[in-house]
């Protein structure tokens, strides 16, 4: 009896053993890793990927190091920006994944002095044009022709600095123009451009309501300035007699013959850079001036 339970209990082993083999590679298909979960942008590339501004492969995988292609760029803008509406480009290919993206990008002005080669892989000189050309209608800053667009692009964060060359040749330790961008690379730039698309539409709307509210009765301008967290506003009223008046928030009241100007500013709190931005200078007209 005991040489039979034993014979039991090995042949269960052994059988056991030969089922377990198959568990091996199922609990190793489980740990398979996406190719940007250690990757240094890997919270852009996921804010990217869930706001569906660039893609994933259909293995799932994001190939970070991957050059993109003006097509891509392009395309990724026009996602950022929620472009609708496009104008025909006269012998783009038919056929192109990108046909529909150039069209809109055309008409916004993001192909202006722009070669269009939908295949071409782009540098960072390239690459920080098309950036700064989807940006200038939404920023006035960027409106203005540059020797550097890779330069440009490092200032704003939209690239990382890098040592390399100007695209005239001269040597740099920060805005190398010449090289390659990523994927990884551009999934940065598109997180950092959508939230400050998504700011200025919630500036522009946050200032809307506040014009809105203005009225001129009686020889004095009335409107609100309201407390919206997350946010710092600001109305500054310039007056004839030389004093600055400031509200941050409340009813505003003021004699509109004093008045010299308005300046109406929106940002986030604790950044500089105003999502909205507006001047009123012809009064007793209400009428402004968007200055951002």
């Amino acid at each position: 009896m005991h040489f039979f339970l034993s014979s039991v209990l090995v042949t269960i082993l052994s059988l056991s053993g030969l089922f377990a083999a198959a568990h091996p590679p199922a609990a190793r298909a489980q740990t398979v890793q996406k190719d940007y979960e250690n990757h240094p942008n890997r919270a852009a590339i996921e804010y990217v990927v869930k706001n569906k501004l660039m893609w994933l492969y259909p293995d799932g995988n994001f190939r970070p190091e991957q050059p993109v292609t003006q097509a891509d760029l392009v395309a990724g803008l026009v996602n950022v920006k929620g472009l609708t509406q496009g104008v025909p480009i006269p012998g783009f290919p038919a056929n192109h994944w990108a046909k529909v993206y150039y069209e809109r990008a055309k008409k916004d002005g993001i192909l202006d002095n722009v070669s269009i080669n939908p295949n071409k892989v782009l540098n960072r000189e390239e690459a920080g044009l098309i950036m700064a050309n989807a940006w200038k209608n939404l920023r006035s800053a960027f409106g203005k022709k540059r020797q550097s667009y890779s330069e440009l692009a490092v200032r704003n964060g939209w690239l990382p600095q890098k040592t390399g060359k100007f695209s005239n040749g001269v040597q740099t330790t920060l805005y190398d123009a010449l090289s390659n961008v990523s994927r990884a690379e551009e999934s940065k730039a598109l997180a950092i451009l959508h939230r400050d698309m998504l700011g200025i539409l919630e500036g522009e709307k946050i200032a809307n309501q506040i014009h809105q509210s203005f009225r001129i009765s009686g020889g004095y301008l009335k409107g609100t300035v309201p407390t919206i967290n997350g946010y710092d506003i600001r109305l500054l009223a310039g007056m004839k007699n030389g004093k600055i008046v400031s509200f941050k928030s409340g009813v505003v009241m003021l004699n509109v013959s004093q008045i010299q100007y308005l300046e109406l500013s929106v940002n986030r709190k604790g950044e500089a850079v105003s999502l909205a931005l507006y001047n009123y200078t012809k009064f007793p007209s209400l009428e402004r001036v968007s200055v951002r």
